[in-house]
């Protein structure tokens, strides 16, 4: 393995260990928060809903056309 080889090697690990460790922050403050699956689920439902009438209404318009 060349020094180069060796080099991009480790930046990638060390980037891969810096995005552990935030995952593994963001993960802590997230479960510290007692309503956070609540949240959770609030927020991918409220999304889900606006997909869904998006798709009502463009069907709807097509349906006019």
């Amino acid at each position: 393995m060349s020094e180069e080889e060796k080099e991009k090697s480790a930046k990638k690990n060390q980037t891969a260990e810096e995005v552990a460790k935030i995952l593994v922050e963001n993960m802590k403050a997230n479960m510290a928060d007692p309503e956070f699956w609540d949240k959770r689920e609030r927020r991918l439902q409220e999304a889900a809903d606006k997909v869904l009438e998006k798709r009502k209404k463009r069907r709807e318009a097509q349906k006019e056309k």
